[in-house]
């Protein structure tokens, strides 16, 4: 199951320029197969379906040793790394791999009746995905 990835628009813009290989996250999305995809989604003021990219592989680790491992293709600095996990033990590190531009972004309401934008990440039913460029 693919998900929809609720990402700050400064952090989208680092993914697309390919300085920000991983987008680090307080929970694991499961994943059921090797290829999985995931949508991003720009939050406030875009609030636009902007592209995809393919979950490489997840790692898990404390947050200190996921930067020294990723900081530098982290696209955010250590002061910003450090307040999104806070006191947390563990940190997930997605590995962005077949990043994709939409052309133009898609109006996530013209694909979802009942859209709602994810404070994180949602998974995405079979249904949503059918309507979503490959």
């Amino acid at each position: 199951m693919n998900v929809l990835l609720s990402i700050r628009p400064e952090h989208v813009e680092e993914i697309f320029s390919r300085r920000k290989k991983y987008e680090f996250r307080k929970r694991r999305p499961r994943l059921h197969s090797s290829d999985q995809k995931a949508y991003i989604y720009t939050t406030s003021p875009i609030c636009k379906i902007v592209g995809s990219f393919k979950i490489r592989r997840i790692q898990q680790n404390h947050p200190k040793v996921l930067w020294r491992k990723f900081g530098r293709q982290a696209g955010i600095d250590a002061r910003r790394f450090s307040e999104y996990f806070g006191t947390r033990q563990v940190g997930f590190a997605l590995e962005i791999s077949s990043l994709r531009t939409f052309n133009p972004p898609i109006e996530p309401k013209q694909v979802f009746d009942d859209f709602v934008a994810p404070q994180s990440f949602r998974y995405m039913p079979r249904s949503w995905e059918d309507s979503m460029p490959r």
